[in-house]
């Protein structure tokens, strides 16, 4: 019975009746997840659970583990694959040429969260926004950084200053950025044809009781 369940969730019980052999890669991937859930464990590891699968995979896949952390479960995800495993995890640790480099929460890691502001007069807004109890700073290239993910609260305070806005979105961290401002030297006898596999970042993400 267990097998029909962890089947059903990994959204292959159409094949249970054919041969593993004939499996697409993607389906490989789902089978193997649905190996491991047999258990009904309370930690799962996976190394590149993502690879093979389609993009319409890959969004499920991201919705699937988010899915069993939020029932309590404690999931290790081993990848280099950054841009992907960054839209899904909690907690990073990266690693590089075999030691340990950084761990902890992603938003710290990252430098926080906060918005991205383009206007016609950054010091304006700047002023404003500190009126309002929002930190915000001018970048190098112009655009103001506040330290708060309300959009409608930095539109509003935009609004009543009187000042038009020219961008205005939530600041997204840049995994791959992060990974190699990190490991900037510690690669250096990797050479510049090192597989990628030999820069691997491990992202874990804890559930309510992990």
């Amino acid at each position: 019975s267990r097998v029909d369940q962890v089947l059903e969730l990994t959204g292959i019980p159409a094949a249970a009746d054919q041969r593993a052999g004939g499996y697409s890669m993607g389906m490989r991937q789902r089978l193997g997840l649905s190996a491991a859930l047999l258990g009904d464990p309370d930690v799962l590891i996976l190394d590149e659970p993502a690879n093979g699968l389609d993009p319409e995979g890959i969004r499920w896949l991201r919705g699937f583990l988010r899915h069993l952390a939020e029932e309590g479960r404690t999931i290790l995800i081993s990848s280099h694959l950054l841009s992907e495993v960054e839209q899904t995890i909690d907690d990073l640790v990266i690693i590089a040429n075999g030691r340990l480099v950084t761990s902890g929460p992603m938003a710290d890691l990252s430098g926080g969260q906060g918005c991205y502001i383009r206007t016609s007069d950054p010091d304006r807004l700047i002023g404003a926004l500190r009126i309002a109890d929002v930190t915000a700073r001018l970048e190098d290239d112009g655009h103001v950084t506040a330290d708060t993910v309300d959009l409608r609260l930095v539109g509003d305070v935009a609004l009543r200053a009187g000042l038009p806005i020219w961008e205005l979105r939530e600041k997204r961290s840049d995994l791959e950025q992060l990974y190699f401002s990190l490991t900037e030297g510690t690669n250096r006898n990797l050479g510049a044809g090192a597989a990628p596999a030999e820069r691997d970042a491990i992202a874990g993400q804890e559930g309510a009781n992990g």
